[in-house]
């Protein structure tokens, strides 16, 4: 019986929209036939960018008929899909082919094309919407030929738009600094924004005290069509009024489609007004005039638009309220004009009995009251509360004693609103100068920054810098009670095939029940934290016959073995624990992880599933490991390491562009260990930090030696252990000793895995943002052994991408890894990284990888790792050198 095409081709039975279209598709309407038919490097294109959250469209044959993947059709299609399936490029991109004519030809020649920020048109729920994209089109190759081309989409519209709104607003702060009428203000602002939003109308209307009528001056609009000047808000809807007074800004789409405008719609129409934004300014707690924003025909409003119209509305009457101060008080404003007009703090006087004499548009703006509500008030009546508080005591001491006082504090107003305030007062006359600010953003973000630096985002237990400060607190308390504890190790089985096999929000919510079963298998008082992967640490202390390590773990083994029911998964697990106790196994949180680490991977390589109490033999249970972490300690203290140095260069010219550093362990009798070997000793050992210190330091040595001997400046590239990554102070250690070194921290380059990244993303992105502030650049290496990273790419600070090899060396006799590493350089060159193939051992794989856009060769086609000395006479034979 002849086979369906599911049985056929597995890649149809993804779980997707595009993939259940497909199944369903009739092929006899289009040119590429049925999928049994495709050439395997179609087949293998299409099975990989259905399974990838990356925006793609493989194009086929000479009209290019075009299938991609859910992310694409999300991000860019909208109701063009699925009419877009296998259709030519030309005619699912009409409204753009112009610009997308000469990328097509040039893709038929093999050329690969970058092309930033394109906008693109469409329809979407109804409504007309605008993307920016930035994408790359690669031609395929198919037997030397080009066959069809691979495009890969990010999503630009946030950065666009984003630098529109900067753009926007410093030319609308700049247009507001040089105007002090309060009708120019508005004038000007109604008429930016009306320019900026494309709207038609753009209008303030004046709200009476009852929040029931409204006024609208002729001189408050720019964009002014037939309006009358008052009405009454209720005519246009009671659910207008209500939301207009809660303070919240009221957005309609379409006055035809909502409820809530539909039965007023006749009162709209003959305004002229289809959809309308509203941001209405609240006083007090009271309505007193609003920001109208409308348009003739239908418009979904996006968040930009609003925040837009927010953010005017919210400057603007800022603006006004300050000119309509300064019109009040042109004394007082004359008296400090020079000192306060291009002040951006709040600034108070007080006379010498504290009462409130002048005050500026920028402590007006903190307030958010009118300069005639404070001037003439004490500072107690101003702030009630303040004159017993610390902030009241520091204004008295520096009106006594005449000195300059600073400080920051938090005070909560009249109604509610709690703000940070950093404040700075010194004597003026008789009297005090008092200059403030709202530092209240930068004080919520430095607490949400120490919560995050501390926790682990996933599962909000602890992370492994907390564990360490807060079981030391632990260990002191217990040690000066005399008190016994004990260290938890807990490693799970079994996670990583179900990370793998059901994707990582499975994964991530599996770990947060891991989590919540540790807690509740513990006392109150003792710590549950997360080291990182599906690693967990737990201390215990004031141990007793009831609560023993044993009985802890036993207990936490129960738990985890019970299924885990995620969705509709039934899911199990079970884990391996290592206990090490205080004081008998040591007495710092380092010592006792550390034997609690060898006990867990005793019971991993022995007895799954289990616990296991440290003893002095682990260290010594591998008579191998022992000799080589010897070694190791011998050659950290009296020589034994090296560095070899493999190069790297440009594709285009030939030129050297860096070179990879590789640490080499040198035996007695001159016999060479490889990385492979002592890397995982160094690493169980708790040598990994020395070691990467040791390369750190040596390769800095090397390229000063090198410039000493007339060699121009190198980019060096080390590898970083996903364990001295996670170290404490990685980064600082690094940045310090470059620093030292007097080299420029861009001829240093860390490269770092996937599994490194991913294991906690956030923190990752924290450390590698550090690290490049620096100066130093970051790679990724050996990219593609997992998708697990694509969605996240975008988000890490990366200056280069490395192919990983396993994929470069099947280029010559396997489509897949063609068609794998072709995405991969163009996905890369979508995010303007530098792509580097590694393991390039022929000519004809590095032709290949120059065609696709690859910018840099790795590899023993190029050269094998050399030592420092022969490094220096390959560099001189090559003769010019290109410097990065």
């Amino acid at each position: 019986m002849k086979k369906s095409i599911l049985d056929t081709l597995a890649f149809l039975a993804q779980d997707s929209e595009v993939a259940s279209v497909l199944r369903s598709f009739d092929w006899a309407r289009c040119a590429l036939g049925a999928p049994e038919s495709w050439p395997p490097t179609l087949i293998a294109l299409v099975s990989n960018i259905l399974a990838s959250r990356v925006p793609m469209m493989v194009s086929w044959g000479p009209s290019l008929l075009s299938i991609y993947n859910d992310a694409y059709r999300l991000q860019f299609l909208g109701n063009k899909h699925p009419g877009a399936l296998c259709q030519p490029y030309h005619a699912i991109w009409p409204e753009v082919w112009p610009y997308l004519e000469p990328v097509i030809e040039r893709g038929w020649v093999g050329e690969a094309t970058f092309f930033e920020n394109a906008l693109f048109a469409f329809e979407r729920s109804g409504y007309q919407e605008q993307i920016w994209a930035t994408f790359s089109h690669s031609p395929v190759f198919d037997a030397g030929v080009v066959v069809g081309a691979l495009g890969v989409g990010i999503d630009a519209t946030a950065k666009v738009l984003a630098e529109k709104r900067q753009s926007f607003q410093l030319a609308f702060v700049d247009e507001l600094r040089g105007l002090t009428n309060a009708n120019d203000i508005i004038f000007a602002a109604t008429k930016r924004l009306g320019e900026h939003l494309g709207a038609t109308r753009v209008f303030y209307a004046e709200i009476d005290d009852d929040a029931e009528t409204f006024s609208i001056k002729a001189t408050w609009s720019a964009l002014m069509r037939t309006l009358p000047s008052e009405g009454r808000i209720g005519d246009f809807g009671a659910e207008i009024l209500a939301t207009l007074r809660s303070g919240m800004s009221l957005v309609i789409n379409d006055i035809n489609r909502d409820l809530r405008t539909i039965p007023y719609a006749s009162a709209y129409e003959d305004l002229g007004i289809r959809s309308l934004l509203i941001v209405p300014l609240i006083k007090a707690g009271c309505l007193i005039a609003n920001l109208n924003v409308s348009r003739l025909e239908p418009h979904h409003w996006t968040k930009e638009e609003i925040f837009a119209a927010q953010d005017v509305a919210e400057r603007t009457w800022a603006a006004v309220v300050r000119a309509s101060a300064e019109e009040a008080l042109a004394l007082e404003r004359d008296r400090s004009r020079d000192i306060l007009e291009n002040m951006d703090e709040g600034f108070v006087l007080l006379n010498h009995d504290f009462h409130i004499v002048q005050i500026n548009a920028g402590a007006l703006r903190i307030e958010q009251r009118v300069a005639s509500d404070m001037i003439g008030r004490t500072a107690w009546e101003a702030w009630p509360g303040i004159e017993s508080t610390e902030i009241g005591t520091l204004y008295k001491r520096a009106m006594a004693e005449r000195i300059r006082v600073k400080c920051e504090h938090s005070y909560t107003y009249p109604g509610g609103r709690t703000l940070w305030l950093e404040m700075s007062a010194f004597p003026f006359g008789k009297g005090l100068a008092v200059f403030y600010r709202d530092v209240t953003d930068a004080k919520l973000a430095e607490q949400r920054v120490l919560a995050a630096a501390q926790h682990d985002t996933l599962t909000g237990l602890p992370n492994r810098a907390l564990v360490f400060e807060y079981a030391n607190h632990l260990l002191a308390a217990a040690l000066r009670s005399h008190a016994h504890g004990a260290v938890l190790f807990i490693d799970l089985d079994r996670f990583k095939p179900i990370n793998d096999l059901y994707g990582h929000e499975i994964g991530d919510r599996l770990l947060q029940e891991v989590a919540r079963r540790l807690l509740k298998c513990v006392r109150r008082e003792d710590l549950v934290g997360r080291l990182g992967g599906d690693e967990f640490i737990v201390v215990l202390h004031q141990l007793g016959n009831v609560h023993s390590a044993a009985t802890v773990a036993q207990h936490i083994l129960d738990a985890l073995s019970h299924p885990f029911e995620i969705d509709t998964l039934d899911l199990s697990i079970s884990a391996c624990i290592g206990i090490s106790e205080f004081p008998q196994h040591g007495n710092d949180v380092d010592t006792l992880i550390h034997a609690a680490d060898l006990a867990m991977y005793h019971v991993k390589y022995s007895c799954r599933g289990s616990y296991f109490t440290y003893t002095p033999e682990l260290d010594h249970r591998a008579d191998a490991s022992s000799a080589i972490e010897a070694r190791l300690k011998r050659a950290l203290q009296r020589g034994g390491l090296s560095l070899h140095y493999q190069p790297v260069i440009d594709m285009k010219t030939g030129h050297l562009v860096g070179v990879e550093a590789l640490l080499r362990l040198i035996c007695d009798d001159g016999r060479i260990i490889s990385p492979d070997q002592f890397i995982p000793v160094a690493e169980a050992a708790g040598l990994i930090g020395q070691l990467g210190e040791w390369v750190i330091l040596e390769a800095c040595r090397q390229i000063n030696k090198w410039q000493t001997e007339g060699l121009p400046p190198i980019i060096m590239a080390l590898n970083v252990s996903p364990l001295q990554f996670r170290q404490r102070g990685f980064a600082q250690q690094l940045q310090s000793i470059v620093k030292d070194s007097g080299l420029n921290p861009s001829c240093i380059q860390i490269e770092v895995t996937e599994s490194t990244v991913m294991a906690n993303i956030d923190e990752a992105v924290n450390t590698l943002k550090n690290i490049r502030s620096s100066g130093i650049k970051v790679a990724l290496d050996d990219f593609g052994t997992g998708y697990s990273s694509l969605s996240h790419l975008s988000n890490l600070p990366l200056d280069k991408l490395k192919v990983d090899q396993s994929f470069v060396r099947r280029l010559e006799h396997d489509n897949s890894s063609k068609a794998i590493t072709t995405a991969i350089i163009a996905l890369g060159r979508a995010l303007n990284l530098e792509i580097v193939g590694e393991g390039i051992e022929s000519e004809e794989a590095l032709a290949y990888l120059k065609a696709q856009g690859c910018s840099q060769a790795q590899g023993y086609f190029i050269s094998r790792p050399l030592s420092a000395k022969d490094f220096t006479s390959w560099h001189r034979k090559r003769g010019a050198i290109m410097l990065i």
